[in-house]
């Protein structure tokens, strides 16, 4: 499986310019870049690999040697996202044990990377349906992970009386999830409401509805 580069110390990471000057990870970085706007805009499937090559100034040949192929591109920002919400899920269940505060930094990380990463919050639920094969089982395996770490949650203040005894931990996990990632069609980062405050909202909505 391709990895960046950037979880490489800054020193390693320097050392990896070439004596000509080409740099792998700006280059790999204006690839990924170019893919995001071009896939959130336009499709994957209505973009093709030399207008990612091209918006990037990069060349065919450049592309190739980051990537596979576009699906292979399109599996990397998956990814990506992904790995962002497993590491702040780690932070959050490290963070506190209470389930009620775990749900509502669950909400504000949620709505908080719908902001940060609505590009690839686009892209994954508009267009993750363009992969197949290892690459669709790889995001899928991943994107389980996220939703079995959130159903865990939920069901940890069940079993601890603290939520409701008759609230299926899946499926409010489904309703949770779907709730916060559909606000990368409505979140407006200039309206009236920051997105703490839509955090504060939507989590007393939930909780109120899981309180025992």
């Amino acid at each position: 499986m391709a990895r960046a580069t950037s979880d490489r110390p800054e020193s390693t990471r320097r050392r990896q310019r070439w004596p000509d000057g080409y740099d792998p990870e700006n280059t790999r970085k204006s690839l990924i870049t170019s893919a995001l706007d071009l896939f959130e805009k336009r499709g994957f499937d209505r973009t093709s690999v030399q207008e990612i090559a091209d918006q990037a100034q990069l060349t065919k040949g450049a592309f190739y040697h980051h990537f596979e192929s576009k699906d292979d591109l399109l599996r990397h920002i998956q990814e990506e996202y992904l790995e962002a919400q497993l590491t702040a899920i780690q932070q959050i269940e490290a963070g506190s044990d209470d389930p009620a505060v775990r749900v509502r930094e669950l909400i504000r990380f949620s709505l908080t990377s719908v902001a940060e990463y609505r590009a690839h919050v686009t892209i994954f639920y508009q267009e993750r349906r363009y992969l197949t094969g290892e690459l669709f089982a790889e995001v899928t395996r991943k994107r389980d992970l996220v939703e079995a770490a959130f159903a865990g949650m939920v069901q940890d203040g069940v079993t601890r009386g603290v939520f409701r005894a008759d609230v299926d931990a899946r499926i409010a996990t489904f309703g949770l999830v779907g709730m916060c990632a559909w606000a990368y069609q409505w979140l407006n980062l200039s309206g009236p409401l920051s997105v703490d405050e839509v955090a504060r909202q939507f989590s007393a909505m939930v909780l109120e509805g899981l309180y025992a």
